[in-house]
């Protein structure tokens, strides 16, 4: 089976760190309360910042990068997968507008001893890149994303998190809470394919 893997809050806890840091910048270093939408997971997004503070925000935003750890279960997961023959492609939109942010990822990645058959940084369609790749199951935890790769009929499980928007089951869309689950779900979804 071909699984696709997002990097931040799919493989990593960055995506919880970056949440806290802007909300922390945006309170005591603006000293605003500039969100716009709690549910929004772009950081960018999620506040109404001018482009002089989005930039200034850029490096708190790496160095929480760079101290993010691995999702609970991820790294054994992967390991499964990978030992029983599943191929795993990292389809991340990090780094599609700094060098730097992809670097930090796969540093972090090595680090944590996780080895990917294939990367993809930068992503601006994941949707492309699953239907260029033949990806049978995406892993995501961007609801915009679950909901265009959903849409190219490839089964797609939305990685959600306390907050999150709240996405409907559908046959190609699964909710997931963990790599646990994860697991079970493609474990399920090879036996369907026997």
């Amino acid at each position: 089976m071909i699984i696709g893997v997002d990097l931040d809050g799919v493989i990593l806890d960055s995506e919880m760190g970056y949440r806290v840091e802007a909300e922390l910048y945006d309170k005591n270093v603006l000293k605003k309360n500039s969100l716009i939408d709690e549910k929004e997971l772009a950081i960018f997004k999620r506040y109404d910042w001018n482009e002089s503070e989005k930039k200034q925000f850029l490096p708190i935003l790496k160095e929480t990068a760079r101290n993010s750890h691995v999702m609970p279960g991820a790294k054994k997961v992967i390991d499964l997968l990978k030992a029983s023959g599943d191929k795993l492609i990292l389809v991340s939109a990090r780094g599609s507008d700094d060098q730097e942010m992809q670097e930090i990822g796969m540093n972090s990645l090595k680090i944590s001893g996780i080895f990917l058959d294939k990367y993809y940084f930068g992503v601006k369609d994941k949707a492309e890149v699953c239907k260029n790749e033949n990806i049978d199951v995406m892993i995501d935890d961007s609801y915009r994303n679950c909901e265009k790769i959903s849409s190219a009929n490839i089964f797609t499980l939305y990685f959600a998190d306390v907050g999150m928007r709240e996405m409907e089951e559908n046959e190609y869309l699964k909710p997931v809470y963990n790599w646990g689950e994860i697991y079970s779900i493609i474990e399920q979804k090879k036996k369907e394919h026997r």
